[in-house]
């Protein structure tokens, strides 16, 4: 986005879960109810999702497995396809199972309800209860195509039915956390012959059997949507009421949406060093890794991680929702500094641990084994390196690292502790192939050369691997004409082009929406106009990427965000995990407040939706017990419009040190073609690499006590043309 500073300016949201320890929540009954509809016997196979199955399984052994979230398996339900030992999710499995939950629920129960498949629409039952006179439904197993007697599909459920037994629930007092990773309209549109392996949680009402003019007709007069601003509503319109039925106070309730109503959410295989190559829904996986991270957080900074993450992926779409009390402890834990590491068990010849690639231990991690899990780092009596590792379990053995010789396996202490002691940071950029293109052969040919070119040469600024069409990537190629785009104008140009596409493989010509692309044609220009792009891309996905490193503790440092509208004089905070949409005019603030014991410097970066990164004016140093009041930073101008960044960078400073200055990072964004015509140590280190990918380090290591400390706090936002 186009970006000119302001005299002052927005912010909203506090430093949150950086890791955290935990504490047993009140004795209570913990229960769950999980429904992975992949499975649809009365609909084609091409309507079949893999992803829930697997989503309700990973869930599952989450939720019984982990000793911060205390779930008995009795009171874990899974309604899942082709799953063992679960019951198929028909509609009345489904039904029954709420009904169930209400009446064994009491009084502090702790629910936790997940719904993953497939969501449509279809017109609403009672018009005068939808803005947009539709039911949202979601895909039980056994739906069919709509009865056109009643022009509803059979055995769907509505959203009104989820909200009342949701209700119904709460009313027992007991408080519930719903998780829906399923979609129900969306309005992406797709590059043709894309091949892109992902599917979307979404069936479209016509394939359900509605016609578009029924559909229209329930519609009627309704806007929502209108004038090209953003949904930011949920799905199901869930009720936030606090007050039962019978005036009596409910139970809380915290919802997680996968999607806006105006979106699609997918699924493909996750995460992309499994060698197993299992589907999951990207909402799903992302949720259960971020809290096998850090449960000991709130769902407010849950969802910040979860938005985070989605940046660090490239993922402008979807944006997620989450609503409720987001302010209370996760699964009504107290809220804590997580340490990653965990009990160790010695068996066959192997380290066991009960952590895998959802806590971030893959082949490779290297760790800390302890005495006793209070021990600092540095008194490590030995090594392990990670060798194997599933979602939720690992196998390691004793390896040489800092310095230190491999320790024997009798050396490991009895009732040791395995802690990280040098995280993975993927600075790699993954970028598909074009596919093949009707007419298109040798542009197609042309581009793809141009990027083995790229990958090819050591002296390139860049961390590249090519992979094929289709596959898991960051980056998409596609070679097609602009007339050919869906919504082309009538004078859109002819000529082929290479476009760079995000990983759902999105496209669109709005203004300031386009994705970067250049002219096949200009073989002279197209291998360094593509390395200067695909550079300019890697350094802004990385600095998204480093959130996943901070190394200060909750609570040491906050910053907050602010907006100020074009028309209006007061601040508005900006809440953690909320996506706001800024126009052009509106300006952003920012505060913070410095609670540790040294020196820290914040730097303030903007990441606009054409990988453009502009720093503020100057990094601002705060000194311990400082406090930064509203500081204006940037005014949002009409440059680009789409998902945009906020970065927040902290780092440790040092008394009389000079302050860190991030500056250097700046850059214009990529292009679009319309017509012919020495390093520092520990974090800052990191921050330097992405300047002078390809990366030096690739990896974090906590033991260093030289190494400086910090953190990346990633904000999403939208951008959007003001509204007439």
């Amino acid at each position: 986005m186009g970006l000119k500073r302001a005299g002052s300016l927005l912010a909203a949201v506090a430093l949150g879960a950086l890791c955290g320890g935990a504490a047993e929540a009140e004795a209570r009954t913990n229960r769950a109810l999980i429904v992975g509809v992949s499975e649809y016997p009365n609909l084609p196979k091409g309507d079949w999702l893999e992803g829930p199955k697997n989503d309700a399984v990973l869930v599952r052994d989450y939720l019984v497995s982990n000793p911060a979230t205390p779930f008995a398996a009795a009171e874990v339900t899974v309604l899942a396809s082709n799953t063992e030992g679960a019951e198929a999710p028909t509609r009345n499995a489904i039904l029954k199972a709420l009904s169930d939950l209400t009446a064994k629920a009491e009084d502090g129960d702790f629910i936790y309800i997940q719904f993953s498949g497939h969501g449509s629409q279809q017109p609403a039952a009672d018009p005068s209860t939808e803005i947009d006179g539709k039911d949202e439904i979601f895909l039980a197993a056994d739906v069919n195509k709509i009865d056109p007697a009643t022009k509803t599909v059979p055995n769907a459920i509505m959203d009104d039915e989820i909200g009342a037994a949701l209700d119904a629930i709460r009313d027992k007092g007991a408080f519930v956390w719903v998780v829906f990773d399923a979609c129900h309209s969306g309005t992406a549109t797709r590059a043709v012959g894309m091949g892109v392996e992902e599917k979307e949680r979404k069936i479209s009402p016509e394939s359900l059997g509605f016609t578009p003019e029924m559909m229209a007709a329930a519609r009627g007069e309704a806007t929502r949507g209108a004038g090209g601003e953003p949904e930011r509503e949920n799905a199901l319109g869930l009720s936030q009421d606090d007050d039962g039925a019978d005036g009596t106070e409910r139970g809380g309730m915290v919802a997680f949406f996968a999607a806006q109503t105006v979106e699609t959410t997918p699924e493909f295989p996750q995460p992309a060093t499994d060698p197993a190559g299992r589907i999951f829904g990207l909402f799903t996986y992302t949720l259960m890794s971020k809290l096998a991270e850090n449960p000991n957080v709130t769902y407010r900074q849950l969802s910040q991680g979860i938005l985070q993450h989605y940046s660090g992926l490239n993922r402008t779409k979807p944006t997620p929702l989450f609503e409720g009390d987001l302010d209370a402890p996760v699964f009504g834990m107290e809220p804590g500094d997580a340490v990653l590491q965990w009990k160790v068990a010695v068996k066959d010849g192997v380290v066991a641990l009960p952590a895998g690639m959802l806590h971030r231990v893959e082949p490779g991690t290297k760790l800390a084994v302890l005495k006793s899990p209070l021990d600092p780092i540095d008194d490590a009596v030995g090594y392990l390196e990670v060798r194997s590792a599933t979602s939720l379990t690992s196998q390691a053995l004793p390896a040489a690292f800092s310095g230190r010789s491999a320790m024997r396996m009798e050396e490991i202490p009895d009732g040791a502790y395995a802690r990280i002691a040098e995280m993975a940071i993927n600075f790699e950029l993954v970028v598909a192939k074009a596919p093949p293109a009707d007419g298109l052969a040798e542009d197609v040919a042309r581009a793809n050369a141009a990027l083995e070119a790229i990958a090819a040469d050591g002296k390139t600024p860049l961390k590249l691997r090519v992979v094929e069409p289709g596959a898991a990537a960051d980056i998409r190629f596609a070679v097609m004409r602009e007339s050919d785009v869906p919504g082309a104008s009538a004078d859109a140009s002819k000529e082929p082009a290479l476009w760079l596409l995000p990983p759902s493989g999105e496209i669109s010509l709005e203004k300031g929406r386009r994705p970067p692309s250049m002219f096949t044609a200009d073989t002279d220009k197209l291998g360094a106009k593509l390395s200067d792009d695909l550079v300019v891309i890697s350094r802004a996905m990385n600095l998204s990427r480093l959130a996943g490193a901070s190394d200060f503790r909750r609570g040491d440092v906050s910053v907050t965000f602010s907006v100020q509208r074009a028309d209006q004089d007061e601040l508005t905070p900006i809440e953690a995990g909320n996506v706001p949409v800024l126009h052009p005019g509106d300006s952003i603030f920012v505060s913070a407040k410095n609670e540790s014991r040294k020196p820290v410097d914040l730097n303030v970066l903007y990441v606009g939706s054409d990988y453009t990164i502009s720093s503020a004016e100057a990094p601002i140093r705060l000194h311990e017990r400082d406090e930064l009041e509203e500081t204006g930073l940037f005014t949002v101008s009409e440059g680009s419009f789409g998902n945009e960044r906020l970065i927040a960078v902290l780092t440790e400073a040092e008394q009389q040190s000079s302050t860190l200055d991030l500056g250097y990072l700046a850059q214009k964004g990529v292009r679009q073609a319309t017509r012919s015509a020495a390093a520092p140590e520990g974090f800052a280190g990191l921050l330097d690499d992405i300047a002078k990918a390809p990366a030096t380090r690739d990896v974090k290591r906590f033991q260093d006590k030289r190494s400086s400390k910090g953190a990346v706090l990633v904000f999403p936002m939208e951008t959007s043309p003001a509204t007439k």
